[in-house]
């Protein structure tokens, strides 16, 4: 599948549910490297007013399955299976960028390492980082 075929279909995938509420974009999407954004809105954001952690993780996994996704060949698709995610600072900032690239790409797991920065005026912060593994499934 070509890289302009794997993202028009990742943004369709993306223009539904939790990922259109929230705003979801792509900034950059090339095999095995993917970047996701989000400008924070009052609707996404905690009681102290960072964005919910709920928010940060679900950016960090879209933005995981987008980049595995890239590398498994047509007709597979990817679920998560496990994550783990650690938070460094509080999610805060003009926009949220989720940058996810492969680890590993086997043909039924795959591993993807996704961090999260809070980015002012040409400024990033790392938020959170993440280890997330996925599992290849047929389409």
């Amino acid at each position: 599948m070509t890289k302009e075929k794997l993202k028009k279909l990742f943004e369709h995938i993306s223009d539904r549910g939790f990922t259109k509420a929230s705003g979801f974009k792509i900034r950059d999407f090339e095999p095995g490297n993917v970047i996701l954004e989000v400008a924070p809105k009052e609707e996404l954001t905690q009681f102290l007013g960072y964005v919910h952690a709920g928010v940060v993780t679900g950016l960090a996994d879209h933005a995981a399955g987008a980049a595995y996704a890239s590398v498994l060949p047509e007709g597979k698709a990817c679920m998560t299976i496990e994550l783990k995610i650690n938070f460094m600072k509080p999610a805060q900032g003009e926009k949220l960028a989720a940058e996810a690239r492969v680890v590993s790409a086997g043909g039924t797991i795959g591993v993807v390492q996704s961090d999260v920065y809070g980015e002012t005026d040409g400024e990033r912060v790392l938020c959170a980082t993440s280890l997330i593994t996925l599992r290849s499934v047929s389409v």
